[in-house]
């Protein structure tokens, strides 16, 4: 391979700045509000450069997606600037959108710019061949693309990596005095700057001669038969056995196998279009005949996706992620039977549908953010008028005392406001403002207790765990626990199966019994002999898990995750901090604990 000369680079830079003035330029300014924001010190203040930044990472694919676009069609230089200008406008108008004040921000503002990036990137990969009939061209033009933006990134990495190490060698060597920062803002500006402009100066200017080629590499090959393929069929064997299992045990899905088919179905995707411009050559017919029963087979998939994250919908109501699961639900339901009674089967549908999927799912009324806002409002609405928290329209903070339960899915709700929307929906139940005292304080709106306490209620910090799993409880830490009428503790023990433990020269050992349910305690006493006691976690578990429930649950009352026993010689007491238990259906099993070991130990002999 010819290595470029000097002269060479800067004339390609020089004309990709030509070809891609206005991508360049968004690149730019992008990267200086980003370092900007960066070298920023002190509190959090309100700033336009937020808004910069979001529009410039979206600007970026739109403004080069529409100079490829113009470039494959033919439209001529007044036309695409008028089209890129027109690009400018439209990430402008988003920018004021987003918050000045982005740090403590609602969350959905983030997940709405994933969105839009994600459908601007496709929209540069499917723009030039929209109208287009040339399948083999998109093939080629997107292997074009994807092949140069990661060799573009990589090498940006290893810049990054080498200019890194000059900076170290600098601090460490010759006393310069380099903060850590710099070397965040070198990777902003080699990932923003040199990246971006790299990648455009690899973009072949000629993309009507893409259309006529016709190689393929082998080694893609090679990676779709032995790497992809074996992905599918283990997916397609794990997924299949658990439809055998549900329709065995006549049983729900899990909510956590909704991931795992749209990851075999993603997998899927991406083998069938990586091998589309072979799959007519008599040599690869198996690839044809693969793909079709691939689509078929993934009916039943879907309808398990639907159950799925209905079943999370029907107990828990939508949230963002539930909502895209059902979207992507409802997308596979339109492609899947394209491809299999289209004679056509143009792969470029699977881009260009998701292009457009990601936009209409980002804005309106439909959309996942406001669907799931006013989804989680009507849960907890139906929550607050059920407990008489919520009477005509307000909120009533004198009530009769609720269900740990109910106050448990209270406090998810507002905890889920609090990160994804902020409380603005329900402002208007309350005749206090929602929002903190301070409009330049970080967070934007008051922590979610304060919220519970203006509806009479301690809050608790929930987490909805999908599909059972791993039960996480954590004991409130900022509340004193009892250690008197105890002489010695171990601190922070974590008891897990199997282990045997001990402490203090040998004069303590403990383990846990068979099934992590009773903990076997034994100390040493004058004289030599050991005494043992049996603490019965049981109760104290099963009693978490009927108040907490399939969760990761924070700030659980200390008094809740004690466990004492004694006899004449010994007494034992453990302060737990954290329990993990494992949920399979309605079995609960205990897989670690931690916490603080208080004993006391008679100081009589031991028996002869």
């Amino acid at each position: 391979m010819k290595i470029p000369s000097v002269d060479q680079v800067f004339r390609d830079a020089r004309r990709s700045l030509l070809r891609f003035p206005l991508a360049i330029l968004d690149a730019l300014i992008g990267t200086s509000a980003a370092l900007v924001l960066m070298d920023h010190e002190g509190p959090p203040t309100p700033t336009f450069l937020f808004q910069v930044l979001f529009a410039a990472i979206l600007g970026f694919p739109l403004l080069a997606g529409l100079a490829f676009t113009a470039e494959k069609k033919k439209w001529g230089s007044s036309a695409s600037l008028g089209s890129q200008l027109a690009g400018v406008l439209l990430v402008s108008i988003y920018a004021l959108s987003v918050p000045p004040q982005l740090n403590g921000a609602p969350l959905f503002h983030v997940i709405q710019l994933v969105l839009l990036t994600v459908g601007m990137v496709l929209f540069a990969f499917v723009g030039p061949y929209v109208l287009n009939n040339s399948i083999s061209g998109f093939w080629h033009y997107s292997k074009i693309l994807l092949m140069r933006l990661i060799v573009a990134y990589l090498y940006g990495v290893v810049l990054w990596a080498g200019l890194a190490v000059a900076l170290a060698a600098l601090d460490n060597l010759f006393g310069v005095d380099i903060p850590m920062k710099r070397y965040g803002e070198l990777w902003a500006f080699i990932q923003g700057v040199f990246t971006p402009w790299f990648f455009l100066a690899g973009v072949p200017e000629d993309l009507e001669s893409i259309d006529s080629l016709t190689d393929y590499p082998k080694s893609l090959k090679m990676f779709s038969q032995y790497i992809l393929f074996p992905l599918v069929l283990t997916y397609f064997v794990i997924l299949y056995a658990y439809i055998g299992k549900i329709l065995f045990a006549w049983d729900w899905p899990q909510g956590w196998v909704s991931k795992l088919i749209l990851g075999f179905i993603a997998t899927g995707f991406v083998w069938v279009m990586l091998l589309d411009p072979i799959r007519e050559r008599a040599e690869n017919r198996w690839i044809k005949r693969t793909s079709h029963w691939l689509f078929l087979l993934s009916i039943p998939l879907v309808v398990m996706l639907f159950l799925a994250v209905w079943r999370r919908v029907s107990e828990y109501g939508i949230t963002e992620g539930r909502y895209l699961a059902m979207a992507l639900g409802v997308w596979l339901c339109i492609v899947v039977p394209y491809f299999i009674f289209s004679k056509k089967k143009n792969i470029l549908v699977i881009p260009a549908t998701l292009c457009l999927a990601s936009f209409l799912v980002s804005f309106g009324p439909w959309s996942v953010f406001a669907v799931s806002e006013q989804s989680q409002i009507a849960r907890l609405k139906g929550l607050l008028e059920r407990n008489k928290i919520l009477v005509n329209g307000a909120v009533q903070s004198n009530h009769d005392s609720l269900s740990k339960a109910d106050t448990r899915q209270i406090s998810s709700v507002l905890s889920y406001l609090s990160d994804f929307h902020g409380f603005g929906g329900i402002q208007p139940w309350f005749a206090e403002s929602l929002k903190r005292d301070s409009q330049a304080s970080s967070p934007i709106y008051r922590d979610p207790s304060a919220v519970a306490s203006l509806m009479g209620l301690v809050y608790t910090r929930v987490w909805q765990n999908p599909g059972g799993g791993i039960i996480i409880l954590n004991a409130d830490r900022d509340h004193p626990r009892q250690i008197g009428g105890y002489d010695r503790m171990l601190r922070a023990q974590r008891l897990f199966k199997d282990a045997v433990l001990g402490a203090q020269g040998g004069d303590v050992r403990y383990h846990m019994a068979p099934g992590m349910f009773v903990l076997v305690f034994a100390a040493k006493r004058q004289g030599g002999a050991f005494d043992s006691l049996r603490i019965d976690f049981q109760p104290v578990v099963e009693q978490l898990v009927k108040n907490y429930g399939s969760a990761i649950t924070d700030k659980v009352p200390p008094e809740e995750m004690t466990v004492s026993a004694e006899d004449a010689h010994l007494k034992v007491k453990i302060n737990l901090w954290q329990i993990r238990i494992k949920k399979q259906g309605e079995e609960n099993t205990p897989i670690a604990y931690e916490g603080d070991i208080l004993f006391m130990v008679d100081k009589g002999k031991g028996p002869e």
